[in-house]
């Protein structure tokens, strides 16, 4: 068995070469995950257009919520002026300013 040299020269380069390369592979693989985890969290349709989207929902399903409650008090009102005489009269009373048979209305004056 010899000893050759040149031989563990090239070896030694070719280590070293290799050790290069599995770097290079290396920062080429975190370049990348870090550009894909960017994209992930500040991207179109990344995590914080997705948060956003779910306050935006959650605002929209809230005001949703207070329209389909009024839309049940409109209809409650609507029926009651369909078959309620008093609150025919509470209505006439308070937005027409009508007053009942047999009422007598005082005003004073300086008040509105």
């Amino acid at each position: 068995m010899t000893f050759n040299a040149r031989s563990a020269k090239d070896n030694l380069v070719k280590k070293q070469t290799k050790k290069k390369n599995g770097l290079k592979k290396w920062h080429l693989f975190g370049t990348c995950m870090a550009a894909i985890v960017l994209f992930a969290i500040f991207g179109d349709k990344g995590f914080i257009d997705a948060y956003r989207l779910g306050v935006e929902r959650d605002g929209i399903v809230a005001v949703n919520h207070s329209i389909d409650e009024e839309n049940k008090d409109l209809t409650k009102r609507i029926e009651l002026l369909k078959t309620d005489k008093r609150f025919i009269e509470f209505i006439a009373k308070k937005e027409l300013g009508m007053i009942g048979r047999d009422e007598v209305l005082y005003r004073i004056s300086g008040q509105e």
